[in-house]
């Protein structure tokens, strides 16, 4: 992406919106706290309405998901969790590890087979996938909101290309 040295701000955030739409063509998002509320143990009501918006406009979509001692299940459950739930049918692959999520995301990256700055990560850890994603060249979005909200982006995470208070805020990105 080409640096723009406009005066105005709502130009440039105007501009770099409208090349992330012209170039996403996939989402890779987080499901713990993204998707899927970990506390209440059920999909987020908006989260339905985000990927069948993703789906109609034909991104590719696929969820990574990592689980730690903050995530409430156990890998076990955390697979139960996606393969029995209504929104399963929009990701074209779904993996979930209790090990290494960088490593998942390569091998989604592998098998979306398109270029990094086409694949767009959303996730609510800045140390997890907003890091990956800046590291690496992905568009990101961090979902600001919950149990991890102070967790600030820093030099070592990178700064997120979009930040979110609410996941219906995507509609907007995307």
């Amino acid at each position: 992406m080409a640096l723009l040295k406009i005066k105005k701000p709502r130009s440039l955030v105007y501009i770099f919106i409208k090349k992330v739409k012209q170039e996403a063509k996939a989402v890779i998002f987080d499901w713990g706290r993204t998707l899927f509320d970990s506390e209440a143990k059920s999909e987020f009501p908006e989260a339905k309405e985000v990927l069948e918006h993703c789906a109609g406009k034909g991104y590719k979509m696929a969820v990574v998901s990592l689980v730690t001692q903050h995530a409430n299940s156990t890998l076990k459950e955390r697979k139960r969790q996606i393969a029995e739930s209504p929104l399963k049918k929009f990701f074209e692959i779904a993996l979930v590890t209790d090990t290494d999520k960088d490593a998942l995301f390569e091998q989604v990256v592998k098998e979306l087979g398109l270029p990094r700055e086409e694949i767009m990560i959303v996730d609510d850890r800045t140390v997890r996938g907003i890091r990956y994603g800046t590291r690496r060249g992905h568009p990101t979005v961090w979902l600001q909101k919950g149990k991890f909200s102070g967790e600030l982006p820093d030099a070592e995470t990178g700064r997120p290309d979009y930040v979110i208070s609410e996941l219906k805020e995507l509609l907007g990105i995307l």
